[in-house]
């Protein structure tokens, strides 16, 4: 079985997204531990959480979205329905807007209208609820939120060994790409990373589109490529080199290079 070694130009870079994706799920972490206190504090005054218990959580989350710099788009706690005493359903979930004032969201909750919304259904809830374990959803473009291309880091909350919802941030996939295009551009070669379902996260040349599909990567990679799955298997993502160099690289410059 191929291996890499540990100085090779690709796993560096899988080091250096590894350190990225950690940083963002020990965010998000924070919010989980916030939420996990608040809740057994409020269990243990012998009564259920309600809804203005959750809005104590607004600095925890203000501070761990704006931690975020210029990556955050939005972040916060959203519970389980029929965990809280006055609420069916609820989210303390806050955006960032001009000059780094923090917004909530208001969604609706009405089952009755047509813009009802039911968060139990989205993958980035439904997936750490049924699975336990930390997710990564995206890239998609959030159309109840901020309507911005995001990832969305998500955690699951357990109480007593009952799930009561989901801690997570959302960031915008543009100043996301930036900071990982960064990391790949010190490859030689053409290089993609890519979602658990085969989305295009970043890339270090133009023939790869953000958000396109590209599951052939994650299915056969061709021949004299290599494809490393990240460290963080929570996020699922995937690290594929090509066979091909990368235009403008110093290899391709000093000399000729395989053709696609």
């Amino acid at each position: 079985m191929f291996a890499l070694s540990d100085n090779d130009p690709l796993a560096v870079c899988a080091r250096q997204l590894d350190t990225t994706l950690e940083t963002i799920f020990s965010q998000a972490r924070q919010l989980v531990d916030e939420t996990q206190a608040l809740w057994e504090r409020v269990l243990s005054e012998g009564r259920q959480p309600g809804a203005k218990d959750l809005a104590r959580l607004r600095p925890a989350i203000d501070r761990q979205l704006l931690a975020t710099g210029a990556f955050g788009c939005g972040g916060g706690v959203i519970l389980e329905p029929g965990c809280l005493a006055d609420r069916e359903m609820h989210l303390e979930w806050w955006y960032l807007a001009d000059a780094n004032k923090t917004l909530p969201l208001r969604p609706n909750f009405d089952r009755r209208r047509e813009n009802y919304y039911d968060y139990t259904a989205m993958p980035w809830y439904s997936r750490p609820r049924d699975s336990g374990k930390p997710v990564v959803e995206g890239p998609y473009v959030d159309l109840y939120g901020t309507n911005m291309y995001v990832l969305t880091f998500t955690i699951p909350i357990m109480v007593h060994g009952r799930f009561i919802g989901v801690a997570g941030l959302d960031l915008s996939l543009h100043n996301v790409e930036r900071l990982l295009v960064r990391s790949l551009m010190r490859l030689e070669h053409e290089a993609v990373l890519l979602s658990a379902d085969g989305r295009v996260i970043a890339s270090n040349t133009a023939n790869w589109m953000v958000g396109d599909l590209a599951v052939e990567l994650l299915d056969t990679v061709p021949q004299d490529g290599v494809r490393l799955a990240l460290a963080q298997s929570e996020a699922g993502w995937s690290l594929v080199r090509l066979p091909v160099m990368r235009p403008g690289s110093t290899q391709q410059m000093s000399g000729p290079c395989c053709a696609r």
